[in-house]
Order: structure tokens, then sequence, then C-alpha cells
């Protein structure tokens, strides 16, 4: 029988092995991606995804729970410009160029770093035994690397482990949010920037006058899923970023495992769906998670805007306080009033000869190379910030 004051690590490919009670308890309830959303992808079939759980136990009971994903990780998911379309080219005939193994503590498509931790049990004691029993699992598997994924600013007390662990530190992609305080979408309209005020009520009478859509919010998607996957794809394919390629699985699942936060927003001109919306929902707070949009009408009907705005007013409507747009393609969504939520990931080389090269893997934060984060880095240096332009 294992002695009740002493830690003990194990671990699991699937969800299933962990009481959802027990989740609970760790992740606390509040979090909107709990673990509906991490069994849905247990069972999207992933492809470039080994996802496990580090389970922690004191005794008999579990006192932690470590998410985490084994993946071939591509240096040209995080740069943009020239040395992207570098590296993919290469790729094309050598696929294991600049391709690494590595080890996310984390959970893919989460907007930040979770871990379950025992409120009775000290953090420091739980990371150090996690650290040493990964580590096993680095080798085991020939990863290069450890890293732990987007932590924010809740994280600060792993983030100050970490930093004494000697991890190098990183700059994530950062998330977006959307502090909501207008009583109607007519104010929120109001309340944004002059640019851009007149250029949403430009694309919305534009639209209007060329066809009259229509939204549907749904949680069964069982006839539309194809349709739903095909306009994730192209608004996939036209993203610079790709880290992970949904699978209809997914979206399928997704409304039976988080039947009370999952929404999907479709938008129809007449039958035909033109755009969707996947929206989490919990608590006061909207996740915006995936969105898809008919390529030959996405410029015509103004979609991306004209969706958002539906999706305002049902914030509005609904006691929404909080929305989040995710991260990546910056420029709209700051000019529709989200801030920037900073999130960092923290690394270690698997053979500590090489961590100098830890160091160097943090110079290639993504923000480096997405061009808006680079243009308010800039303007954040000059007097006065002006509104960007976008037509």
């Amino acid at each position: 029988m294992p002695n009740k004051n002493q830690l003990s690590f194990s671990f699991t490919s699937t969800i299933k092995d962990i009481p959802p009670q027990i989740w609970d308890e760790l992740f606390g309830k509040e979090i909107i991606e709990g673990y509906g959303y991490h069994r849905t992808l247990e069972e999207s079939g992933l492809k470039e995804f080994d996802l496990r759980y580090l389970l922690v136990k004191r005794g008999e009971n579990i006192a932690a729970i470590v998410p985490f994903f084994i993946t071939d990780f591509s240096l040209a998911t995080i740069v943009q410009g020239p040395l992207q379309k570098f590296i993919l080219a290469i790729q094309k005939t050598f696929r294991r160029f600049l391709k690494l193994k590595l080890i996310f503590i984390g959970f893919p498509t989460c907007e930040e770093l979770y871990i379950g931790v025992s409120k009775d049990e000290n953090l420091a004691e739980i990371l150090c035994g996690a650290l040493k029993a990964l580590d096993d699992v680095c080798r085991k598997e020939k990863a290069k690397m450890l890293l732990f994924y987007n932590l924010s600013e809740k994280h600060k007390p792993i983030a100050e482990f970490l930093t004494k662990q000697k991890f190098a530190r990183m700059a994530s992609f950062p998330n977006t949010s959307l502090k909501i305080t207008a009583n109607s979408l007519e104010e929120y309209i109001n309340g944004l920037g002059k640019n851009t005020r007149k250029d949403i009520r430009r694309k919305l009478r534009n639209s209007l006058n060329k066809v009259v859509l229509t939204t549907e919010i749904v949680e069964n998607i069982d006839n539309t899923t194809e349709r739903i996957h095909e306009l994730y794809m192209a608004n996939f394919t036209d993203s610079k970023v790709h880290f992970e390629v949904l699978t209809p699985e997914f979206f399928r699942s997704i409304p039976k495992n988080m039947p009370q936060e999952a929404k999907f927003f479709l938008t129809r001109d007449k039958e035909k769906i033109v755009a969707f919306n996947l929206l989490l929902i919990k608590n006061g707070v909207v996740i915006d998670k995936f969105v898809g949009f008919d390529k030959g009408l996405a410029s015509e009907y103004s979609l991306y805007f004209t969706t958002f705005c539906f999706n305002m007013d049902y914030c509005v409507k609904n006691g929404i306080h909080s929305y989040q747009l995710g991260v990546t393609d910056y420029e709209p969504k700051l000019r529709l009033g989200a801030r920037l939520v900073p999130l960092t990931v923290y690394l270690k080389m698997v053979n500590p000869f090489l961590n100098i090269f830890s160091g160097l893997a943090a110079l290639l934060s993504p923000v480096r190379f997405d061009p808006t984060l680079k243009k308010i880095n800039a303007e954040a240096k000059l007097p006065g910030p002006s509104e960007p332009n976008i037509p």
C-alpha cells in the first residue's frame, strides 16, 4: 500500500482514467476549457499530437494533474515572412528540416496553461517531482526540449519556479480580450475609434444592400458538420500561423462534451451556410474559439465584421462581460477594442550541455515576426499613438 505521505507519479493517455469530479476539484469549475474540452481534443484524432496526462498521487489520492502533449514542432510555426517561406520550401524535400520533437506542458488549442493542483499541496514540491518524471519521458521519447506552454499573469508562482530551474523565457503569441461595458450594439460601435466606427457602419450597410444574412445559434450540428469543417479549412489555409488541424470529429464531439458551453453561430445566405463561429460561453465570459468563412463571399459580405457584430449583440443582451478573440490576426481585433493579453513560454533543452540553445530559441519569439505586433511595439515608442486605418 502506498505511503500516504509520499508522492507517486504515473501517466495515462486518456482523460477517461480521471474522474470528472476530481478534475473539477483540482482545476476548478470556473474554467471554460475544462474536462469536456480536453475530452473533445482526445476524441478528435488530432494527428499532430500525442496527448497525455501526468497524474501525481499523494498515497491513493490524486493530488495534481499535468496535461501535456508530444509533437514534431516546425520552426515555421512561429516565424513569418521570407524566413517562413524558406523553411516551408526546404521542408517539401527534407521533411525533418528545422523540426524537433518537443514536449509541451499544456494542451493544444487551449487559451492558456492549465495545471490542476490540490489546494492542500505545495506547488514547488509537485512541480519538482513532475519535472523529474517528465525528464524521463523526454529521454524515452527522444524529445529535444520541454516547454511550459502559454503562461499568463495568473501563473506567476509557476513562472518563478521555472526561472529558478533555469528555464528560458519566450514571449508567445498574445491572446486578445475585449471588456464589454456597452448596453447595446450601437453603444459599443459608438465607443470605437472614428475610423473604425465609420468603417464598420459602411461594411454593415454595404452587406445589407447586397444580401439578407441570417444567423442562428445551435448546439446540434450533426447535419452541418462537413460544411462547418469546410469553412474552417478555408480559414485555416488562409492563415499564416498553423499549429493544429482540427478534424470534423472535433466539431461533432464538442457540443456533446460541452452541452452547456459550446454554441455554434451559423450565418446563412438563404439556405447556404457562409460563416460559422464556435463560441464557448460560461460565467459571463465568451471565447470565440474557431471561425470559418466562405472564401468567395467573405470580402463581398464583410463576413468578419457582420458576424462579429451579431456576436457582440448577443453578448450585450446576455450579460457577457468579457469577449476573448484569440491569437493572431491582431489588427482588426485591436481596432474592435480588444487588448493584448501577454502569454509566455518557458523552455529548457533535455540535454543540459545544449541549454545554451534554449536562450537562442527564446530569441525566436513570435512577436518578433508578426507584422502587427512589430508595428505596435514601434508605435509604443512614439509620443502619440494613432489608430491604424484598415481598408
